[in-house]
């Protein structure tokens, strides 16, 4: 008998974090950014997308609801590309509120919101043009309970984005140590 036993969030905590090998994967395809600054609007000091890119020589800013900088008001003063994990409740608003701003971005969202005919309404709408880095593995995010779900597979995800990459679609993997 297999096990056919399905892993997932149960949608009761929204606040997922990012491996830091998952931010890693960013780093050759954003090189040409590095004079520019990047925003992380779902994010504090600890935060992966902040250590690594930082470690990476970007220079960052970051936010978080919980600093009171919600990223439907707040807004720093000089930023020039996002790059983030936003909470996948209400993601489609996340993902206007990026496009609204007309600048390069790089969100991490799930896969299936494809076959959604929100990312095609709005980019038609915004004329703007698709951009996808999709890794080859699942996504496995962790919260600050425990470690212990980077153990199950959540689900498959990739940056969805603008501007950003010079390619719009990227098909890529990478060697975990």
């Amino acid at each position: 008998m297999t096990n056919n036993k399905v892993y997932y969030n149960h949608g009761w905590w929204d606040e997922q974090y990012t491996p830091w090998y998952w931010v890693e994967i960013l780093l050759p395809y954003i090189e040409h950014l590095k004079w520019k600054t990047i925003w992380c609007p779902f994010d504090k000091e600890d935060s992966q997308f902040v250590k690594v890119l930082i470690n990476a020589w970007h220079d960052v800013v970051y936010s978080h609801i919980e600093y009171w900088q919600d990223y439907f008001e707040y807004e720093p003063k000089h930023w020039d590309v996002m790059i983030s994990n936003p909470p996948y409740k209400n993601k489609r608003a996340y993902w206007e509120r990026a496009l609204s701003f007309n600048k390069p971005f790089a969100l991490l969202l799930p896969v299936n919101i494809l076959s959604d005919s929100m990312i095609n309404k709005t980019m038609v709408y915004h004329d703007k043009q698709l951009q996808l880095l999709i890794p080859q593995r699942r996504m496995r995010f962790y919260n600050n309970v425990s470690w212990e779900t980077l153990n199950k597979i959540t689900f498959k995800a990739c940056y969805f984005g603008y501007n950003i990459f010079k390619q719009d679609i990227i098909l890529t993997d990478m060697e975990l140590n």
